[in-house]
């Protein structure tokens, strides 16, 4: 029978939240333009909006992978 021991508490300060809503900001943004660049190269394409990419669920479940290491670099 293992030991249980309690989780481990985390103190975030002020600035720390500070720092996680500026770095959290920065990266809606960088997604935003990224999506917005993907629009517009779409339509010079002439898809007629028909995008090749996987499904947010597939793509989500591909990124836990790799995060976890189930998966390197696909």
């Amino acid at each position: 029978m293992a030991l249980r021991r309690p989780p481990t508490r985390i103190e975030l300060k002020a600035d720390d939240i500070e720092d996680y809503d500026e770095i959290l900001k920065e990266r809606q943004l960088a997604a935003q333009s990224t999506q917005s660049s993907l629009h517009t190269s779409l339509d010079k394409k002439g898809d007629g909006g028909m995008s090749k990419t996987p499904s947010p669920k597939v793509d989500r479940k591909r990124s836990a992978a790799e995060r976890i290491g189930l998966r390197r670099g696909m």
